[in-house]
């Protein structure tokens, strides 16, 4: 669709960007991404003959751009670019229907029922419909942005080149208007060419990107580009670390401010306890893993609760409870890691070692009125006590692969536990595993350097199998004992 072979251009005799080379396909969304200075608009405004080529080719549906006059040009290709300015009152439905412009014919440019059809539509897909008869330079700079957009898809263009078309546009306005471009591009076969300084936009619409640097095409490919982390931090001079998105199969960027000199965040918490919760607040946010109600995954919390429930509990919405609850005893529920139990909290178990060096605490309430043994088909056993709950947490810092690691030892530990006690799957009498509504927690400081791993091979692991073990015993020997007085 659009190849470009060794291109080199600019303002003037100077090439600004030079040995560009990359291919394009028809209906392709290609970004090009790069700092300031790097050559993204030269570049674009090459593609569309704006700007000299100095040397090199231009193809554009297998013939030379130098053969497209420029009303071939206009006819296949529309630009929207950064500036949102027109030199003259014009109203936006006048605005929008000068992108029929190159399909009219004639002298007097006769505007026909088809172009105002098309007018209307884009007008509608690109949310400006409503504004059609104010003048231009009342609007809103994000309004005036998708006026322009309207009006380069009035063009009916084969090819869209975008410059920052997100600038001036809140959240939403951005996701719309680049859904919208991303459903225009798959019906009309489309080729769009973006300019984005916004990685994650890029990651999230992009089918290829580009990376330019100083005037060089770096690197072309598909979205791995955006996960190839020391290549962007010497690109853009800026930490940067790649994630995947939470929802949608695409990487995602996080920025990483320069660092600063390392001040190591105390161990310092406090408990409260009452019969119908248990709250850890620390003084700062801790890295967290966990398959809790509230705050599960990975994330930063400061708040870890421990709310108790009847045994015959039952919601359909028990993210919806605890969020009320909290509200009730005015903890925040943000950055907060709930859980539930039917145990009484008094049985918990307080495990607080200093292992190699590792300062570890562990809160731990156990019931197991409803183990299971995994490995075996079973029913959910009804009005049990049960559920085990283990909150661990760590003055260490633990990548997102050794907090995986964690959450194993600690599983490992607690199946060692069951064993030793000779715990039962009431169903099937052979040794449980855990309980059926099992919750762990870790919970790391971040402090000093990081670790990788935290399995059972390392320290840090078997500190971690230690405390879970010993905390796990007791917990179920206070658990046993109140059943007896019961």
């Amino acid at each position: 669709m659009i190849t470009l072979q060794d291109v080199a251009g600019g303002y003037t005799k100077k090439n600004i960007v030079q040995n560009i080379s990359f291919t394009i396909e028809q209906g392709h969304f290609f970004a090009l991404i790069g700092p300031n200075g790097s050559g993204k608009t030269t570049l674009s405004k090459i593609i569309t003959g704006v700007l000299p080529l100095h040397s090199g080719t231009i193809t554009i549906m297998n013939k030379p751009l130098h053969d497209y006059s420029s009303i071939e040009r206009a006819e296949i290709m529309a630009v929207l670019s950064q500036e949102a300015s027109v030199e003259f009152d014009f109203l936006v439905e006048e605005i929008v229907m000068l992108g029929r412009y190159p399909h009219q014919k004639g002298f007097f440019k006769h505007i026909s029922k088809h172009d105002k059809d098309i007018v209307e539509d884009v007008m509608k897909k690109t949310y400006v419909y409503e504004y059609r008869k104010k003048l231009f330079k009342e609007l809103s700079g994000g309004e005036k942005q998708r006026v322009l957009l309207a009006k380069a898809l009035a063009q009916e263009p084969k090819i869209l080149i975008l410059d920052e078309p997100t600038n001036h546009l809140d959240m939403r306005h951005t996701i719309e208007m680049l859904q919208h471009l991303q459903e225009y591009q798959k019906n009309h076969q489309l080729t769009i060419i973006a300019i984005l300084h916004d990685l994650n936009i890029a990651a999230l619409f992009a089918d290829k990107i580009g990376l330019l640097h100083h005037g060089h095409l770096v690197e072309t490919g598909n979205l791995s580009l955006l996960q190839k982390e020391e290549k962007l931090n010497l690109v853009y001079e800026v930490g940067i670390k790649t994630n995947d998105h939470p929802v949608v199969a695409k990487p995602q960027i996080s920025l990483i401010p320069k660092e600063q000199k390392q001040i190591h965040n105390e161990f310092e918490f406090t408990i409260h306890e009452t019969k119908d919760y248990i709250h850890l607040l620390f003084s700062q946010p801790l890295r967290t893993i966990s398959n809790a109600v509230l705050g599960e995954g990975l994330s930063w919390s400061r708040n870890f609760c421990n709310f108790h429930v009847r045994y015959d509990y039952h919601c359909s919405d028990p993210i919806r409870d605890i969020q009320d609850w909290l509200a009730k005893e005015a903890i925040s529920s943000y950055n907060t890691v709930g859980m539930m139990t039917a145990v009484i909290l008094e049985d918990k178990s307080i495990i607080r070692e200093n292992i190699n060096g590792i300062e570890i605490l562990a809160v731990i309430t156990a019931g197991v009125g409803n183990a299971v043994d995994i490995t075996h088909a079973h029913n959910q056993p009804r009005n049990k006590w049960g559920t085990v709950n283990i909150m661990i947490f760590l003055d260490a810092h633990l990548t997102d692969g050794a907090l995986v690691n964690s959450i194993q030892s600690a599983t490992e530990a607690k199946t060692k536990a069951f064993a030793d006690l000779h715990i039962k799957d009431i169903n099937t009498q052979t040794i449980a595993t855990g309980t059926s509504t099992d919750c762990t927690l870790i919970a790391a400081t971040q402090n000093g350097q990081a670790t990788p791993y935290a399995g059972s091979g390392t320290t840090l692991g078997k500190a971690i199998g230690k405390v879970v073990y010993n905390g796990l015993i007791e917990a179920i020997s206070n658990y046993e004992n109140r059943k007896k007085i019961l």
